[in-house]
């Protein structure tokens, strides 16, 4: 037996030792290595795998993963691995590895593309089970899922759809982006840190005008979405909600009729490719390609699902790893940016190949996706510049070197120059840049007009005058949908409108934007400043005769205006059609008013004595009499003993005239009873009044309008009431006095009214039942209409239906 010195001894004279030490420090390695990696997820976590042979994944990419993903990665089998990878091991070898599984390395792939760890039974290599143990064929029942299709009616849809939207996802990062840039630029104290490690950099800074850096992530989306899946790099792949499902027979039936550049069959689908590696455009696979066109072309072609949370990651790293340097960004997109370059390379004295190597190397090792920039003197130049770097490169479009590179460009590739105006240059055998040069500008403005005429010379010159924009400001805020939209009544498409609306508003409260020109507080103190001017309008039916009236009138249009009490920066009122108002003094007021003005005199005159006599009957003038008072007129009739028969006479004289009319109502005058309401007098003309046997002469104030005219709508229709309660027989006075009144309504374009009164009165006039009444509401509704042809050429229709027996 022999013996093993222990001075000889170095510590590896045993293979166990040595292997025990190497294994230990091998997995210390590991664990540092996973420390300092960016760690995605445990979805691996208890899992350690020892890779045997060549696989695909290859073992240093499933150690990259086994990191990322919580797993940890053997390079040697130890007694606590759990799997064992390997593709293909002879018969020997499988015993020799014990009754550890040994699985595919898709195992661990598939696992993470769908976010779960996977059964590995499905994924065995060997089963490595004996005779004496046979395999129990286990039959696994799957409950079927049901899973409901989400339609805008259901209350949860829009966060849903927003949440899967990849066009939202695009537009809501660029405009965060953009408020980022906004923010960071308040907030800056004009140091970069970034600058520092530019100092390794080799010196040789070329004097330039102007340098602009357009900077782009290559496929974006597919560039995000392998960083799980390294398995998959170089192949094509496409990014997509879709999995190739079978169309809508119907619905491929109505897009080959709207559509002929994309045919398609039943058995493709009509999932757009949002995003495809440049293998796959090799292939002839497009961004906006429906899938089931891609795969047609491209059989082979992997799809992966959206990854959002990747993405803004990404997004935000690549916007605060450029602002380390300057804040001199344009945010474009998530994914795309111009900087302004030129104070970085002048700081640390770098040249733009050098700044470009650099700038891209740290941007790719941060966010593991690659970039392109393109450089030149303006933002087209600098566009063009990056088209030409692609993929993963950098170019650098010199000032010498425009014109040459221009003169090769497509007209088409120029931006902001549509296949119309390409279309009409093609018509004039323009197809590159470098073709203007053989007609003159004006024969290019002849055809496109002469600011876009202009503006086509200068981009194919490399000439762009469009400065950056460094600070950005929203000009609309917006959300719409156009998945999903599937209502049963109308009360879902509202329920749905009002959530649309709570999202717009929920996007303007988050920018904290205001309408356009309207600041809280305007240049000059306590001032205006630039509004809008919002007027409402009324019209009042009732008399104005105190400001609680015009408050109240007011207080409702303010409440109809709607506005924020903050927001108001003047506040008018206006009254408008107004005529000369009568005074208001009576006729006695007025004789008593002539006493006092009178002073009393000394001087005396002499006085010649002359016989009184008393006017007769027929002195009197029945016209004057008719604007007496009724007490006084009674009076009168009485004293002078006027005769029944000559009055009435002088009634159906002067029936026409309104402002000759009174109406006794149970005693009280009609004309009366609405001159009391509206405090207006209304009498007119020179009258005697009996006093100490003889006449005195005093004076009343001259009638201008009809007495109805100050009495609302309430107050008219009693009124009309007790009227028709009066009498059995109208006076013709009376209904030609409404009547004229009703003609006043017609003519002054007020039909609503109008229309109300003459319906009060065929309701009340049929329930009376009398044929005199209704030759008044005949009489009455002739002279309504002559309003009516005279306002609007035509008459107003109204009822003429009464139960009377001489009326058919």
């Amino acid at each position: 037996m022999t013996t093993t010195n222990a001075e000889d001894d170095n510590g590896f004279a045993e293979w166990g030792g040595y292997m025990a030490a190497k294994k230990a420090k091998l997995v210390e390695q590991y664990e540092q290595q996973a420390s300092s990696s960016r760690k995605r997820s445990d979805i691996l976590k208890g899992v350690a795998i020892y890779v045997n042979g060549y696989t695909s994944p290859s073992a240093e990419e499933l150690k990259v993963l086994m990191a990322a993903h919580g797993g940890i990665y053997h390079t040697y089998q130890m007694p606590n691995t759990t799997h064992i990878i390997a593709s293909i091991l002879p018969n020997a070898k499988v015993k020799q590895l014990g009754n550890v599984p040994i699985v595919k390395a898709t195992w661990i792939s598939d696992s993470i593309s769908t976010g779960t760890l996977l059964d590995y039974r499905k994924y065995l290599l060997y089963t490595n089970h004996t005779d004496r143990q046979p395999k129990l064929d286990c039959v696994t029942f799957t409950k079927p899922q049901t899973i409901k299709t989400l339609t805008a009616a259901d209350p949860g849809f829009l966060s849903e759809f927003y949440n899967n939207s990849r066009l939202h996802l695009i537009s809501t990062l660029g405009a965060e982006y953009k408020q980022l840039v906004n923010q960071l630029r308040e907030k800056s104290n004009g140091l970069y840190p970034g600058r520092e490690r530019l100092k390794t950099l080799p010196k040789g800074f070329t004097r330039a005008e102007k340098v602009i850096m357009h900077i782009d992530m290559d496929c974006f989306f597919v560039s995000v979405g392998l960083r799980s899946k390294p398995h998959l790099r170089g192949q094509p792949v496409a990014v997509t909600h879709g999995r190739g499902a079978p169309l809508n027979r119907s619905e491929v039936c109505i897009f080959l009729v709207d559509s002929e550049n994309e045919p398609l069959d039943s058995r493709g689908s009509m999932a757009e490719v949002a995003s495809c590696s440049y293998e796959a455009r090799q292939c002839g696979v497009r961004n906006g390609m429906f899938l089931g066109n891609a795969l047609k072309i491209c059989p082979n072609l992997k799809m992966i699902p959206y990854d959002f949370e990747g993405y803004r990651e990404v997004s935000t790293t690549l916007y605060k790893t450029i602002a380390e340097y300057t804040l001199d960004i344009e945010a474009v997109s998530c994914d795309e940016m111009y900087v302004d370059v030129l104070p970085i390379l002048k700081s640390a004295n770098v040249g733009v190949e050098d700044w470009a190597t650099h700038i891209r190397k740290e941007i790719t090792e941060i966010t593991g996706c690659p970039c392109s920039a393109g450089f030149g003197a303006n933002r087209l130049q600098a566009r063009l510049a990056n088209r030409k770097a692609k993929p993963a490169g950098q170019f650098y479009l010199k000032p010498e070197e425009v014109d040459d590179y221009m003169a090769n460009v497509n007209l088409s590739d120029l931006p902001g120059v549509g296949s119309a105006t390409v279309t009409k240059l093609s018509k004039m055998g323009l197809q590159k840049c470098g073709d203007l040069q053989t007609v003159t500008k004006g024969q290019i403005q002849a055809e496109l007009g002469n600011k876009i005429g202009q503006t086509v010379v200068d981009l194919a010159n490399g000439v762009d005058h469009k400065p950056l924009n460094f600070h950005h400001e929203r000009k609309s805020v917006s959300a719409d949908v156009n998945y999903g939209i599937r209502f049963k009544d109308k009360a879902e498409a509202l329920n749905f409108l009002q959530s649309l609306s709570t999202e717009v508003y929920g996007r303007l409260k988050d920018i904290g934007m205001r309408a356009r020109y309207a600041p809280v507080e305007p240049a000059k103190f306590l001032g205006c400043g630039a509004c809008n001017t919002i007027t409402r309008s009324t019209t009042s039916v009732g008399l104005i005769n105190d400001s609680a009236t015009v408050y109240r009138e007011a207080k409702i249009l303010l409440e109809r205006c709607n506005v924020i009490p903050s927001e108001l920066r003047g506040v008018g009122i206006q009254l408008t059609r107004l005529e000369t108002a009568p005074p208001v003094n009576t006729a006695i007021k007025r004789f008593l008013k002539g006493d006092v003005k009178e002073p009393v005199r000394n001087e005396s005159k002499p006085v010649i004595s002359k016989p009184v006599t008393e006017p007769t009957g027929n002195c009197i003038d029945l016209n004057m009499l008719d604007e007496l008072p009724e007490h006084i007129k009674v009076e009168v009739i009485k004293e002078y003993k006027l005769e029944h028969n000559a009055w009435v006479k002088h009634y159906e004289k002067d029936r026409n005239d309104p402002c000759a009319l009174s109406l006794s109502l149970r005693g009280v005058s009609m004309v009366e009873t609405a001159n009391a309401r509206s405090g207006v007098p209304k009498y007119s003309s020179v009258v005697y009044y009996k006093n100490i046997n003889k006449l005195v002469p005093i004076s009343v104030p001259v009638e201008e309008k009809s007495p109805f005219d100050s009495l609302t709508l309430d107050e008219l229709r009693p009124l009309i009431l007790k009227w028709l309660e009066s009498t059995t027989t109208p006076n013709n006075i009376d209904t030609t006095l409404l009547a004229n009144h009703l003609k006043k309504l017609a003519i002054d374009r007020k039909i609503e009214q109008l229309k109300v009164i003459l319906n009060f009165l065929y309701r009340h006039i049929s329930r009376l039942g009398s044929c005199p009444w209704h030759d008044a509401y005949w009489k009455l509704i002739d002279i309504v209409q002559e309003g009516m042809v005279a306002r609007y050429g035509s008459t107003i229709l109204v009822e003429r239906n009464f139960c009377c027996p001489t009326h058919f």
